[in-house]
């Protein structure tokens, strides 16, 4: 037969054809291929015109198909350089199609390619096992921006809408706007994990009682990634656990109290069970029990009165309404104890919500109420010193405030020093200076006197039928016996003020405002002389504490002088300067001497510990008029001329000057004369330190200011 022949066969094949030529590159691997023949098959698959393409290379025709997950010439030009065939199913993104493609080659780098569209084959199988796996209600398919992209179901009556208007639509266009919010989290949650989700909702039809369960997968397909949602009508599984609810709600309220007593009564108020608590705390068995009105069995009374409290069956019964005892309630047993007992009582309802019964829960309230007494105690106690509190305090002034209490006297107090103790020695100390000055009080006052903590560092006594001059006598007696008391912090020492109410108009707010004042006066003026005292008072127990200490403050004050007189300092600037040289470690008496004393190498926790020493020296210095200024200098003298520094972290001339200057006398010190866990180092080892430290540790111009001096020095100090 003729070429023509079997050309005109190839022709109207309705297997697409073509036949094409492989293209090497200089290594001989395949890089290209060329159209020379197709069939108008092949046409109607691909999209691709024969008169367009022949003659042309496929990355001509298709550039994109480098970027293809398959690679379609490796595989073509395997075929084609080892006269070989093959055969393969893939989708194309570039002509959104799917083929199964049979390939083989006639000649040496040639080859022919038959070409089957199999899209709809693909898309029927796919929907077929759609069906055959999820075997639901309704299937839909959501596309990744939540629209409906197709709807899979038996009966198109159960639908809310006909499935044409839903094909296109929007989620938001369907459901109303709380039920999308919470679907989109669901689609969000099932995207991101790659898990089902599922969600129960109900019909959004007004009037439609049917519940529905989706299922929701995210199916992660390169040609078509997208959600599908399985639907399945669960209504009668809702109206099912909705009896069950109903029927658990009856049994719940008896069964889970089986622990306290437990009475249940008929629609009439006449007990129908007691369990076995029940009948150990009323004394009545079932058998005697049952049938008899509730208030024979339950007897309940005021715990004060006596007298009969309410029928709790019957106010259910009346009312339909969970109720509870009294408080102050006494079940009298029909053995005579008298027992106190808390209880509620709640109805039994029907299905149909009719009341058929009461159920009453009752305890021993015996422990509990001895708990809620100690409860009640705490409530009017402070619960450090064992004073009363603000809360009693008010209350009793409230009630004393009658004519026949005058003259009704009030001494307040302030506790002195009690930041500076905390700050210093640690909370626990100031906790003992406040029940130190509690106990004071408590010896030195009257036994009916009421006295109470009624702030962190202030206190109050009450004194009602007393004369003001009564009051200030023992305001003195209890300042002079804590003069004598002396703690961590130094001697103990509180102000004081007082006044007295007189007449019955005079308002009570008043007087107390009255004395507030006036212990203000007292404090103020002896504020000053108070924490200056307490300063000096630290510092020598942190010099007893750390010996050495003593010896580099002083050092570290003199070399700082030194510094600052050499770059032209005033008088006042200078002996402020030393004056900080000399505290600058004062926050080291809040550090254990664990910590301070370690000769082994410091722990990171220990190194955060030391750290906080120009914190702590901050906080006890920052409270006096004549230390703050110091306070802001000793805050910053470990910050370091680059940055790298604590606490802050400041950087260059941000650090104040004098803290600067005391940053290379503390480091010079600490090196030649060294510390537990680090050997000192010569004058000529620290003053190389000092050198390299220019420009990172430390201002490179104070630096040279003080290589200078030791040099005049011959490098001692």
């Amino acid at each position: 037969m003729s070429n023509s022949f079997y050309h005109e066969i190839i022709k109207n094949l309705h297997v697409g054809y073509a036949y094409h030529r492989i293209i090497c590159n200089s290594q001989g691997a395949p890089v290209d291929y060329e159209f020379i023949e197709v069939n108008h098959a092949f046409e109607t698959a691909t999209g691709l015109i024969g008169d367009d393409i022949i003659g042309k290379t496929v990355t001509e025709v298709l550039p994109g198909i480098g970027d293809s997950r398959f690679d379609w010439i490796n595989f073509y030009g395997e075929i084609a350089l080892n006269n070989t065939t093959g055969e393969t199913e893939q989708y194309s993104p570039l002509l959104n199609r799917w083929y199964r493609v049979q390939v083989y080659s006639p000649a040496t780098n040639y080859f022919i390619t038959l070409f089957h569209d199999i899209t709809r084959e693909k898309q029927d199988l796919a929907e077929k096992n759609l069906l055959l796996t999820t075997l639901h209600d309704i299937v839909f398919e959501v596309s990744t921006d939540y629209r409906f992209t197709n709807v899979i179901v038996h009966d198109e009556s159960t639908l809310f809408i006909p499935k044409d208007m839903i094909i296109g639509s929007h989620v938001a266009d369907i459901f109303s706007k709380e039920l999308v919010d919470e679907m989109l989290l669901i689609y969000q949650t099932t995207y991101a994990t790659g898990k089902k989700q599922d969600f129960e909702y109900k019909s959004p039809l007004p009037g439609d009682e049917r519940w529905f369960l989706a299922e929701i997968f995210y199916l992660k397909e390169n040609e078509s990634p997208r959600f599908v949602v399985s639907i399945h009508d669960i209504t009668q599984r809702k109206t099912i656990e909705k009896s069950l609810f109903i029927e658990k709600e009856r049994f719940r309220t008896t069964l889970l109290s089986i622990g306290d007593g437990v009475i249940s009564t008929d629609a009439r108020g006449c007990v129908a069970l007691i369990n076995k608590v029940a009948e150990n705390l009323t004394g009545w068995c079932q058998q005697e029990a049952y049938g008899l009105p509730l208030e024979q069995v339950l007897t309940l009374v005021d715990e004060y009165t006596r007298e009969s409290c309410e029928n709790p069956a019957r106010r259910v019964l009346e009312t339909g309404a969970i109720i509870e005892l009294n408080n102050h309630t006494i079940l009298l047993s029909k053995d005579g104890r008298a027992i106190p007992v808390e209880d509620s009582a709640a109805p039994i309802r029907d299905p149909d919500g009719h009341i058929t019964g009461v159920v009453i829960v009752f305890r021993d309230f015996t422990d509990k109420k001895e708990k809620q007494e100690q409860i009640e105690y705490l409530s009017f106690h402070d619960h450090l010193t064992g004073l009363y509190n603000r809360r009693y305090f008010d209350e009793e002034l409230k009630r004393l405030n009658t004519p026949r209490n005058l003259p009704l006297s009030l001494l307040i107090f302030d506790v002195n020093g009690l930041k500076l103790t905390n700050d210093a020695f640690g909370h626990m100390a100031g906790d003992r200076l406040l029940r130190r000055v509690a106990q004071t009080m408590q010896e030195i006052s009257r036994s009916d006197d009421i006295i109470a903590r009624i702030g962190g560092d202030e206190f109050v006594i009450l004194l009602p039928q007393t004369e003001l001059q009564e009051a200030k006598e023992l305001a003195k007696r209890i300042n002079t016996a804590l003069s004598h008391e002396h703690l961590e912090a130094g001697q103990v020492s509180i102000s004081s003020g007082w006044s007295v109410k007189t007449v019955a108009d005079e308002e009570i707010a008043e007087v107390f405002k009255a004395a507030e004042n006036k212990m203000y006066q007292y404090k103020i003026s002896e504020r000053n002389s108070t924490r200056n005292e307490a300063i000096q008072f630290i510092m020598k127990t942190l010099y007893e504490k750390l010996p050495r200490e003593q010896e580099h403050s002083e050092r570290v004050s003199k070399i700082s002088g030194l510094i600052g007189a050499s770059m032209g300092m005033t008088k006042e600037e200078i002996n402020e300067l030393k004056t900080a040289g000399a505290l600058h470690d004062i926050g080291k008496i809040a550090i254990g001497n664990e910590i301070l004393d370690k000769v082994d190498d410091l722990s990171d926790f220990e190194w955060l510990e030391i750290r906080r020493h120009p914190e702590i020296s901050f906080s006890i210095l920052s409270s006096l008029n004549d230390y703050a200024p110091l306070a802001n200098i000793i805050l910053v003298h470990h910050e370091r001329y680059d940055g790298q520094g604590y606490p802050k972290g400041l950087v260059g001339e941000q650090i104040p000057l004098p803290a600067r200057i005391i940053a290379i006398a503390d480091a010079y010190d600490a090196m030649t004369y060294g510390r537990p866990y680090k050997e000192p180092l010569t004058p000529e080892a620290a003053i190389q330190e000092i050198i390299d430290g220019k420009l990172t540790q430390f201002d490179p111009e104070i630096a040279d200011v003080f290589l200078r001096i030791m040099s005049e020095n011959n490098n001692e100090l």
